[in-house]
C-alpha cells in the first residue's frame, strides 16, 4: 500500500516559503487550467504548495479546486519528483472541472521536464 497521507512537511505553509519558492524557481510550466513553479529545495522531499484567486470565483469554488488539487497530489505523489517545491496556481475555473482532468495536466506538465538531481543554491 502506497503512502497517500498528506503530512505537513510536505506542504509550502507560510507566504515566506512561497516567495522563496517563486524567486528560486528554475521552471514555469503552464497549462489550461494551471501554473506549476518549481523551486529547488532541501528537502529530500516534494513538497507542495496551492493558489487559487477569488479571481477563479466564491470560497465553494475556490475550496473545491484546492481540494482536488491536494487529492492529485496525494494520490500521485511519484509525478513530483524529490528535492523540489511545487507552487501550484489555479488560472481558472471551469463548471466541468475533474479529477482526471488536473491529473492529467499535472502528468504531462511535470512528465515533459527533465529534472536535474540534487539541490544546488544559487
Amino acid at each position: 500500500m502506497s503512502d497517500e497521507r498528506f503530512p505537513r512537511h510536505e506542504r509550502l505553509r507560510k507566504r515566506i516559503e512561497f516567495k522563496k519558492a517563486d524567486k528560486n524557481k528554475i521552471a514555469r510550466l503552464v497549462t489550461r487550467n494551471l501554473i506549476i513553479l518549481a523551486a529547488p529545495s532541501p528537502h529530500s522531499h516534494a513538497r507542495i504548495g496551492i493558489t487559487v484567486s477569488r479571481k477563479i470565483g466564491g470560497a465553494v469554488k475556490r475550496n473545491r479546486v484546492k481540494r482536488l488539487l491536494r487529492e492529485v497530489y496525494r494520490r500521485n505523489k511519484q509525478l513530483f519528483p524529490d528535492g523540489y517545491d511545487y507552487i501550484l496556481i489555479a488560472k481558472r475555473h471551469e463548471t466541468s472541472l475533474v479529477y482526471m482532468d488536473l491529473f492529467q495536466e499535472i502528468a504531462r506538465a511535470l512528465g515533459s521536464h527533465t529534472w536535474e538531481k540534487g539541490y544546488s543554491s544559487h
